[in-house]
């Protein structure tokens, strides 16, 4: 899959984004301390765009970004499963990551 990736034009590719909201629902989408999360996604857009990814119809700027994101009609907000493309049981999780456990704090 990567051999043919590499021999794909960039408008025929296919990107996701995903932006940050933990808990879900709680008005935190695109947080992160310090970090102006919607000014890099755009500027992320900017530059794929400019290399003849099909970035569909991005705003012009950060603040449209944010502001499309917020207020996305087809959101699900106050769903259990608020935008979840897929949801990983823990037994997969501890199979797929082995070391999880050196990561937990004593």
């Amino acid at each position: 899959k990567w051999a043919n990736l590499r021999m794909k034009k960039n408008k025929d590719k296919k990107l996701a984004i995903s932006i940050f909201s933990f808990p879900p629902d709680k008005g935190n989408v695109g947080t992160a301390a310090y970090l102006d999360v919607f000014g890099s996604i755009h500027a992320v857009g900017k530059e794929l765009r400019r290399q003849g990814y099909s970035v569909g119809d991005m705003p012009d700027n950060a603040e449209a970004l944010m502001d499309a994101v917020l207020n996305d009609k087809e959101a699900r907000v106050g769903s259990p499963y608020l935008n979840v493309e897929y949801k990983m049981s823990v037994d997969e999780y501890q199979e797929l990551t082995p070391y999880a456990s050196e990561l937990e704090e004593n």
